[in-house]
């Protein structure tokens, strides 16, 4: 019989010890017992750690004993296909390898679409489901019914079956890799209320239970819906936030059996499962009912009361789909409380503020699908002191920490539920808990007509409207509402001036007398040059790995500017102070305090010199070089820096003199014809040029030899984090070679993860591109196999189903003046 919201869970299943006294030490405590937690302890342990798993209640009484128990081997991108797919192969011999009866079924599943935009999104998860080696069949309407013969399938248009999915029990899921855990050394003890992390000079030391302290080098902060609060103990920021989640179940019907596919109907916001004869239905509507942690039991297997009323218009649309429902009433209504993140995605790793806190919470729905793996990438990267596959789309500290606001989240969170089955456009924006973080010009480029998107809470103009026209976004796997605005703002910037603000960009400064020690022990760059001088560069974990990338410019002999991208403005800060630990130099965070404003294109100095006094030539300032400027009625620092490939000046200019800086530049700007510009394209820019896009083009598990940036690594210098790793690589070493491509046709658009192929043969993916304005298609770049030949062969890459001709290359197809990267 297949078991679901199951209340019968405890370690009483496999040992008498769950009530025994705590050790007064443990070398990692994991906090929460829950499927994540479990996950976790047991990989840890099976490497031969000491471990400690505690848990408030009983094991898996937190949001794992009411999931769906749904299982998937396929997500919307590569990395995440690859986590799915090995949780899916875990659940498949966990029985065999406990004994415990987690019901795994394998049934499939079945997705529908009903818009021609959905048609388009299960085309693209299946070409990155098969790319990573998931079987995923496409299906027309008519063939719906053979695989759900209790389904009409009128209205829909296409759907996508992967046979190999099914669904588990999910607390006895818990149970089983709590086993796995105790049989490998780690204690388990149960009804153990942490109520605070321990610290010590920024780092962790230890627990505070209902039962006494526990000295710990590691802890591991798993308890889902209250992983945010014990995190603040420490003063760590982890937004995360619980909604209502429901699912409800009919009374037996006819045809229900244990062989139907999960259907997962999409557009209409709901999935259904088989139980027992019956049908299980949960929802994940758009308007999602946030839930404060206050007003959540804590005694474990909480509840809330039905509400049908919200629930009514899923239901409608489950029953316009399975008529047989409507008949069938039903017998249970389950209303208990999960956790979602700001983005969607899950929360994962060492926090920024606090050295060897690390978190595994912050599931979105998506705890049974990812828990293995999580438990498996969790354990590895705290062994090895970094992460072993890409953790950009998920790490913790890619949040800012105003996103862990209450406030906040709760507004966010009302969107956040409905995020999973909602359409997954590209590029595609949340409306809600919007406005919060704006630049010092954002009320300049809103009257200019910014569209704005958000980036890391911060509010950025993705493109610009007419002055006063309202945006019509409509999204699209093709091109989108804003193609022909973007189109216009890129020629601005290859043929005459295009603006930017560039504020969001994240700022730090390094001073005191050991700042030079402090950014060379850092970056792989030699940074000991002269004062004004810029260096591109990267920063690397130990395991060789690109952590971070941008620009640091010497202000003096004892001070540096460090700029990265806005989404790591929180990493940078964690690594850099770390770095600074004990030694005489400062690091502030100067994001704040600085707008940013590029001036880019072939007739940026025409511009600077209607503004500014200072002499603008090459002689003056050369290539990568900064310095004080006089500017409108005021002051800025000017850094001739590019992303876009074109001659390019990058003005600092501190807050209290950004609106009046932008004005004068604006107003000269428009006098020679210029454009204000977007980060679209910037994007489409900067993809022409090859420049890369940390979280896309490289990350946590790119060397920079794989990543063609090897000219940023100088072994020379001394020490800095990564050496060794690198040092020790070769040419021949490569994981993959990073390629430039464009795509014949000048119809499709880019998403990222497409399949490459050469000759039919699959050899890589697309690590990120856009549509190139000034080449007349689409080009981006590749992660490829190092032994393909580049020069011969019939190279195309997948796009919505469909292979397409590309053109590949080893240098970047706009490369006008041979420049690097920010050149």
């Amino acid at each position: 019989m297949e078991r679901v919201v199951d209340r019968s869970i405890s370690a009483a299943l496999f040992t008498d010890a769950g009530r025994g006294d705590l050790p007064a030490r443990s070398r990692t405590v994991v906090v929460g017992g829950g499927i994540i937690g479990a996950s976790v302890a047991h990989q840890l342990a099976e490497a031969g750690e000491e471990v400690l798993l505690v848990e408030a209640n009983v094991l898996g009484s937190g949001t794992s004993w009411h999931a769906a128990g749904l299982v998937s081997g396929s997500r919307a991108s590569s990395t995440l296909t690859a986590l799915a797919r090995y949780s899916r192969s875990i659940y498949e011999g966990l029985e065999r390898r406990t004994g415990i009866d987690v019901n795994w079924r394998r049934t499939g599943s079945l997705s529908m679409a009903r818009i021609d935009g959905r048609v388009d999104e299960l085309r693209y998860q299946r070409d990155v489901a098969v790319q990573g080696g998931v079987e995923a069949i496409l299906l027309g309407p008519s063939e719906i019914r053979e695989h759900w013969s209790l389904a009409d399938p009128t209205g829909v248009k296409s759907g996508l079956l992967i046979p190999g999915d099914g669904h588990v029990n999910p607390g006895y899921a818990a149970i089983a890799f709590a086993k796995l855990a105790h049989e490998s050394g780690a204690t388990v003890r149960e009804h153990v209320k942490v109520a605070e992390v321990l610290t010590s000079g920024g780092r962790v030391t230890g627990v505070r239970t209902d039962q006494g302290d526990v000295e710990a080098e590691r802890v591991v902060l798993a308890a889902g819906l209250w992983t945010r609060d014990l995190a603040r103990t420490a003063g760590a920021h982890v937004p995360l936030y619980a909604a209502e989640h429901v699912h409800v179940r009919t009374n037996p019907i006819e045809g229900a059996v244990a062989t139907l596919p999960v259907l997962r109907d999409l557009d209409a916001s709901y999935y259904i499962r088989h139980e027992d004869g019956r049908l299980l239905v949960g929802a994940f509507e758009p308007q999602g009912k946030p839930r404060p942690v206050d007003q959540i039991p804590t005694s474990g297997f909480a509840e809330f009361a039905p509400d049908w009323d919200h629930f009514h218009s899923v239901r409608v649309q489950a029953e316009r789909t399975v008529p047989a429902m409507q008949s069938a009433g039903y017998d249970r209504f389950l209303n208990a409380p999960e956790s979602f993140t700001p983005d969607a995605n899950f929360i994962l790793g060492e926090t920024g503020e606090v050295a060897n806190l690390f978190t595994a919470a912050g599931m979105n729905s998506q705890g049974i699908i990812f828990a293995p793996a999580v438990g498996r990438e969790l354990a590895a990267w705290m062994l090895a002191g970094a992460p072993q596959f890409d953790a950009s789309s998920v790490d913790v500290r890619r949040f800012s920490r105003h996103q862990a606001n209450r406030r906040y989240l709760h507004d966010r969170t009302r969107e956040g539920l409905g995020r999973l089955y909602a359409m997954h456009w590209p590029n595609l924006q949340m409306s809600t808990a919007r406005n919060v973080r704006r630049s010092p010009l954002h009320e300049r480029v809103a009257a200019n007509g910014a569209a704005f998107g958000e980036v890391n809470g911060w509010e950025r103009a993705n493109w610009y409207e007419e002055p006063g026209a309202a945006a019509e976004v409509v999204y699209s796997y093709h091109r989108a509402s804003w193609f022909d605005r973007v189109a216009e703002e890129h020629r601005a910037a290859r043929e005459n001036i295009a603006i930017f603000d560039l504020s969001p960009f994240a700022k730090v400064e390094v001073a005191g007398p050991d700042a030079l020690a402090v950014v060379q022990r850092t970056f792989t760059s030699n940074l000991d040059v002269p004062i004004g001088r810029a260096v591109y560069t990267l920063q690397l974990n130990s395991a060789g790995g690109i952590a971070l990338d941008g620009t640091v410019t010497r202000l003096a002999d004892d001070r540096f500017l460090v700029v990265m991208p806005s989404a790591t403005q929180d990493a940078t800060l964690a690594i850099l102070r770390k770095a600074a630990t004990g030694a005489a130099a400062a690091v502030f965070d100067a994001t704040a305090g600085f707008a940013t404003i590029l001036v880019t294109g072939p007739r940026s100095r025409d511009l600077l010199e209607r503004v500014s006094p200072e002499d603008w030539s090459d002689d003056a300032q050369p290539h990568l070089t900064g310095r004080q400027i006089e500017i409108a009625d005021g002051f800025a620092y000017a850094l001739r820096v590019s992303f876009t490939g074109e001659l390019a000046y990058e003005l600092y200019v501190t807050s209290d003199l950004a609106v009046n800086v932008f004005d004068a530049v604006w107003a000269a700007g428009k006098q020679l014809g210029a454009r204000l510009a977007g980060y679209y394209a910037l994007d489409s820019l900067r993809s022409e040029k090859g420049f890369r896009h940390l979280g896309h083009d490289m990350g946590p598990t790119d060397d920079p030899r794989s990543s063609g940036l090897w000219f940023a690594v100088d072994l020379d210098k001394g020490d800095f984090i990564g050496r060794a790793a690198v040092a020790a690589s070769t040419p021949a070493d490569l994981k993959h070679r990073t390629v430039y491509f464009s795509i014949d046709d000048p119809q499709p658009v880019l998403v990222h993860d497409e399949t490459v192929l050469r000759d039919g043969v699959v050899v890589g993916r697309v690590l990120s591109g856009s549509f190139g304005h000034t080449l007349g298609r689409a080009v981006g770049l590749a992660a490829i196999d190092p032994s393909a030949d580049i020069e011969s062969g019939n190279w195309t890459v997948e796009c919505g189903g469909r292979p397409y001709a590309a053109s590949f290359s080893r240098r970047p197809l706009y490369d006008p003046a041979g420049t690097r990267m920010r050149g």
